[in-house]
């Protein structure tokens, strides 16, 4: 048995990639959907080793809205690219697509790369709204079994502390992400945003977290882009809202791959569980220009 710490590092690294907007031409025959998917590294969940919780579900992604997948709690992410590097042309570049709905908001961070190794957050609207922390990190520990479903303990560096609960009854499977299952313990890092779930006396309502993030239900999410109506009902993002790990805007032409990751760490009662980030597609902008 191992007696490991599985790290995945989320926040962008410093560091500038040459100047902003491009008019430079790009191949018409390039696809706008998702080419490839370079990592699928979920948090603990309860649709995590479902259907919406596999390589399998995140394969899905690739060629259209087909499927949707599950990043799990906290920190939980998938990284993915085009067949093409996303160019940083005038007004939104591209579009990710979620299953939220008003009152049903769990928003995710998007970073974005120019190489897949620097790494820089697009910045959103409550990034620095209370409840927001910059520097936030988890970890998750494996339960006793792996077989079924059972809750999984974490901790955090504010001196917090908590449980994915098991919701048996509806996802009996087990929590612990599959690739993960040799390890006593994961850590994510980066940016917590404040808890969207209230109360209203009735029912938990899953507040929208305005614009800049995936998985939620900001203004922008019903507007189409460029006369394309594939682009309704998902979130649109700008490469030049692009800073790194200071907040210091940063300067992109391209961007070669796309980040996601839960960036909420909330457990909402009842049969609802913890919030986690779905991811039901991706669309390029600058596909076809």
């Amino acid at each position: 048995m191992k007696n490991s710490v599985w790290i995945w590092a989320l926040p962008g690294l410093l560091g500038l990639a040459g100047c902003n907007k491009t008019n430079d031409p790009m191949p018409p025959e390039h696809s706008k959907w998702i080419a490839r998917i370079v990592s699928y590294t979920p948090a603990p969940g309860q649709f995590v080793n479902s259907e919406m919780g596999t390589r399998e579900a995140a394969e899905s992604l690739v060629g259209g809205k087909k499927g949707c997948l599950s990043l799990g709690g906290f920190g939980g992410a998938v990284v993915f690219e085009f067949d093409h590097e996303l160019k940083n042309i005038e007004g939104p570049d591209f579009v990710i697509f979620g299953n939220a709905f008003d009152g049903s908001s769990e928003p995710g961070v998007v970073e974005v790369s120019p190489d897949g190794e620097r790494w820089y957050r697009l910045r959103g609207a409550a990034d620095e709204a209370t409840g927001s922390v910059a520097d936030y990190e988890i970890t998750y520990f494996r339960p006793k079994q792996v077989a079924q479903a059972e809750e999984v303990v974490w901790t955090d560096n504010r001196g917090g502390s908590g449980t994915i609960e098991a919701l048996a009854t509806i996802h009996p499977q087990s929590y612990w992400p599959a690739a993960a299952q040799g390890e006593r313990t994961i850590v994510f890092r980066g940016l917590r945003l404040p808890d969207p779930a209230e109360w209203n006396g009735v029912k938990y309502v899953l507040r929208d977290l305005g614009e800049g993030y995936a998985d939620n239900w900001s203004p922008d999410y019903t507007t189409v882009v460029g006369g394309d109506p594939d682009t309704r009902y998902g979130n649109k993002f700008d490469i030049d809202r692009a800073v790194d790990e200071a907040g210091r805007r940063v300067e992109l032409r391209t961007v070669k791959q796309i980040r996601v990751y839960t960036a909420v760490n909330q457990q909402v009662g009842g049969t609802l569980g913890e919030v986690s980030t779905e991811i039901c597609g991706a669309l390029s902008l600058s596909a076809g220009l």
